[in-house]
């Protein structure tokens, strides 16, 4: 039964969640040392398959893994541990693989103009289209910061800042699990179209994926270094959402809210916008590039990388295992039509902006690059304004009963790494 309070979840409960990815993790590995070389499957993704694969079929409604049960099962609160602290302390782990050659000025750059002109993009299509698809500004909000930021975690955190409602939440998180897992599938084959290298889609990947975990798992689908190199770009990105709260708090102020009430909820989300990951993540690889320059070639030191690689492996391919015990079909078609064409719209442009931004900054293209962001960016604010300033009072979109609180099947899931708190033993969450 659920618990209250201080209580957590003990190494018992715990122990099948965790035992249960670490069986099909390994078994990942296993497999993917048999499988043809020409099939070129990571790793990551055969333990995605394992864990949907299981999900999906009777041996998942016998161990009680669908939906309905997910927050009374005893794999809940080990599911929720390994899509929150392995996931977050195999990114800081990362750190230690970044070497200070990985970087070089082309990709810092190709960052910076990514993260400056894709997230206004984005916002402007969002809010241009949430008028003609009849989607209710909060609900088009919550979308596009999910899409914009950190997934899950920035739609939590966006929702009390401009006032949405549950059930509005609640569909924001499924659009966003919906095209996470979309990342998943089709993110490496666009990749490998657009001719990237691994380290060049991985910082795609950090960039362009909604949430924490499936960028990982996307980057690490790359190649070499994608991993690590999507994990320091979606750090950067995390980053970003201080100040999106800021903006939505002084945009947002003719809802009603007073300004002192309007402060104490920004100040609430802000405090918890820079994760302890990101801390660590930066922090381990500034411990890298010391180390490498005092001890190069020391046994001792490259006896602790690849240490670090192994456990950093181990950990990835466990979480992939978990995202896929989550993609249970019914759950992924739980968003409304018209919010997940939205969320389409958005995903699409973020992507697709991110995608040619790494691309022309790979290609030294300077001059070409700064005319494809003038012209998206103009073209994504002139069409907000021009939806904005025809609008009419658009009926609201109709959401379906099950929505009218996030369930265990969005918030129950390694995709919601930062905006979901930990409220049961038995795995079951609640937006907050």
């Amino acid at each position: 039964m659920p618990v209250s309070g201080d209580d957590r979840p003990g190494l018992v409960g715990l122990l099948p969640g965790v035992a249960l990815t670490a069986v099909l993790g390994a078994a990942a590995l296993e497999l993917q040392r048999v499988i043809p070389p020409s099939w070129a499957l990571p790793d990551v993704l055969v333990a995605l398959l394992l864990g949907s694969l299981v999900v999906n079929s009777p041996l998942g409604r016998w161990l009680g893994l669908a939906a309905r049960d997910r927050g009374r099962n005893r794999y809940g609160a080990g599911l929720a541990f390994v899509g929150k602290t392995i996931l977050r302390g195999s990114v800081v782990l990362m750190g230690l693989r970044i070497e200070a050659n990985l970087f070089h000025s082309s990709q810092i750059i190709a960052i910076a103009v990514a993260l400056a002109v894709a997230l206004p993009t984005t916002f402007f299509v969002t809010r241009a289209l949430a008028l003609p698809l009849r989607v209710p500004d909060r609900l088009a909000d919550l979308i596009a910061s999910g899409t914009m930021i950190c997934g899950a975690s920035a739609v939590n955190a966006v929702a009390p800042v401009i006032g949405a409602r549950r059930q509005e939440q609640g569909v924001a998180l499924a659009t966003i699990f919906l095209y996470s897992a979309v990342a998943l599938v089709v993110f490496r084959s666009v990749a490998a179209l657009a001719a990237l290298t691994p380290h060049q889609a991985g910082i795609w990947s950090g960039l362009a994926v909604n949430d924490l975990a499936s960028a990982v798992a996307v980057g690490a689908q790359m190649g070499p270094g994608g991993a690590e190199m999507a994990a320091a770009s979606k750090s950067a990105r995390v980053l970003m959402l201080a100040p999106v709260l800021i903006l939505f708090s002084l945009a947002r102020r003719e809802n009603g809210q007073t300004t002192e009430g309007k402060r104490a909820d920004v100040k609430r989300t802000l405090a918890g916008t820079v994760p302890g990951f990101v801390l660590g993540f930066v922090a381990l690889a500034l411990a890298r590039a010391g180390a490498d320059a005092l001890w190069a070639g020391a046994p001792a030191w490259k006896a602790a990388l690849a240490m670090d690689k192994r456990i950093v492996l181990f950990g990835t391919v466990m979480v992939s295992a978990g995202i896929g015990l989550h993609l249970e079909l019914k759950g992924l078609l739980s968003a409304g039509l018209r919010a997940a064409l939205l969320g389409a719209a958005a995903c699409s442009t973020m992507s697709g902006v991110t995608l040619a931004v790494t691309g022309l900054t790979a290609q030294g293209k300077l001059f070409e690059l700064l005319v494809f962001c003038g012209v998206v960016l103009t073209a994504a604010f002139v069409a907000a304004q021009i939806s904005r300033r025809t609008s009419v009072t658009a009926p609201p979109l109709p959401l379906n009963r099950r929505h009218v609180a996030p369930g265990p099947a969005l918030l129950a899931n390694p995709l919601t790494v930062g905006g979901v708190r930990r409220r049961a033993a038995t795995g079951e969450q609640q937006a907050t």
